[in-house]
């Protein structure tokens, strides 16, 4: 054989593949399938079946071996008694092993030990010791052997084959029962193995599961917050712009006209944002999107007109930037972008439209500092006392500056006001460094009356 070609394969005679391949043989092979499908769902009608087929082997000619012709000069009734126990016991060989090896020894001693002869059922004890180390506890296999050795000893000493050349004897009736005992022990490790390859893939298989779980739930909490942002921020800028209108129109009604464009032009948008959010969730995401419903996230080119939005509902905003936001990653500008439109709307939603709000972006090296502080209700009280029931808002926040390795600080500050800090840093972090979101601080709670206010709060009292 050259070096390279093909290793040779086995040729089989034609006439063996022929008879293979017949309807004949697949129909022998069906037939074993179900036959080994039944037994393995009924052990105990393998075990009976066993059982009666030593039991008539022994009793087909009692008083003959297999290895002579010669009558065995015993009682009848006592050599069926002993096959009856050589053969009878193996049907609970599964739930007792041990005990069934211990009447199938003494039916076995007491034949050889009586006339020196053995029936064929004495494979029994061949069989017994098989499912002594197939299904006893290991701790326990031990225990019968003294008296095994004795039994074999009984028979080297005694049968008529044997006793010629008993240590010899002895040596091959202890093999051979250690053989049997050594297939047991193979076929259990191979079940173990096999067990516990099963366990290792139901275990995987339920890892997935979760992993897959835990996918949609993430999954879910994105798309939830994104809807959050999206309709909450736009809805309580119209709610503001409707509320000023109304109010207008009973003594301006030209400024309530001019509101009107504003209100329509946040409700679009609102609905298209959210019409691009839902696409992700519906089956028509699979298929490549319109050009006209493609669009990018929002950045820090689009502040300018969240802060437009928002202060032509009302409230006085400043703001003051530090550093190149140009550099800013898009995940890291949308972060902050989506932080400062949480900020400014539950300061629209709950300080309301006559409060002032202070938002200030400071571009380091290493982190974006995020600041968003308003001034309260007007008076210096707060226009809802309270705040969001379930406080979704306030999580949100939370969760993105976790989800972008930084941290949040929400709460309100002494002088009554509401203060949102985020700090996120630039740059891959690693994964150890990230920490679960900590808990919201508490809604905004009544701001106490002008005549026992504190001292307004400096910088580092803050929270």
């Amino acid at each position: 054989m050259s070096v390279g070609s093909p290793p040779p394969q086995a040729v089989f005679p034609p006439e063996f593949e022929q008879m293979w391949g017949s309807p004949l043989a697949r129909r022998a092979v069906r037939r074993v399938r179900r036959m080994r499908r039944a037994v393995r769902r009924r052990p105990l009608l393998l075990d009976s079946v066993l059982a009666l087929a030593l039991l008539t082997a022994g009793l087909i000619a009692p008083g003959r071996t297999w290895y002579d012709k010669a009558a065995v000069q015993a009682p009848t009734a006592l050599v069926v008694l002993t096959v009856l126990g050589q053969s009878v016991p193996l049907v609970w060989r599964r739930r007792a092993p041990l005990a069934v090896l211990a009447v199938v020894l003494a039916a076995c001693v007491v034949q050889w030990a009586c006339w020196g002869e053995s029936q064929r059922s004495v494979v029994g004890l061949l069989v017994a010791i098989y499912s002594l180390a197939r299904y006893e506890r290991l701790n326990r296999l031990f225990w019968p052997a003294p008296f095994l050795l004795a039994g074999l000893s009984v028979s080297a000493y005694r049968v008529k084959p044997f006793e010629q050349q008993p240590l010899y004897s002895l040596f091959f009736l202890c093999a051979t029962s250690v053989a049997a005992a050594t297939l047991a022990l193979v076929v259990r490790a191979r079940q173990a193995q096999l067990g516990a390859l099963a366990d290792r893939a139901h275990r995987l298989e339920v890892e997935r599961e979760q992993r897959v779980q835990l996918a949609t739930l993430a999954e879910r909490s994105r798309v939830s917050r994104e809807m959050h942002d999206i309709i909450g921020h736009n809805l309580a800028v119209i709610i503001g712009l409707a509320d000023g209108a109304s109010y207008a129109a009973a003594n301006d009604p030209a400024r309530g006209t001019e509101v009107l464009p504003v209100i329509a032009g946040t409700a679009r948008q609102a609905l298209s944002e959210l019409r691009r959010t839902l696409s992700a969730l519906s089956a028509s995401a699979l298929q490549p999107p319109a050009a006209d419903e493609l669009a990018p996230q929002p950045g820090l080119a689009d502040l300018a007109a969240l802060l437009e939005r928002i202060q032509a509902a009302g409230p006085r905003i400043s703001h003051r930037t530090a550093g190149d936001l140009d550099t800013l990653p898009p995940g890291v500008q949308l972060t902050v972008y989506r932080i400062v439109q949480e900020a400014l709307t539950n300061s629209l939603k709950h300080a309301g439209p006559a409060t002032g709000v202070q938002v200030v972006l400071r571009v380091g090296d290493q982190q974006v500092d995020v600041r968003v502080q308003d001034t309260g209700g007007p008076d210096g009280t707060p226009v809802r006392p309270g705040g969001d029931q379930d406080g979704r808002g306030l999580v949100g926040i939370h969760e993105r500056a976790a989800l972008a390795g930084g941290t949040a600080r929400t709460g309100p500050t002494r002088d009554g006001g509401w203060l949102v800090h985020a700090v996120l840093p630039l740059g891959p972090q690693p994964a150890a460094q990230a920490q679960p979101p900590p808990m919201p601080a508490p809604a905004r709670k009544p701001k106490p009356a002008p005549e026992s206010m504190p001292e307004p709060a400096t910088e580092e009292d803050r929270p």
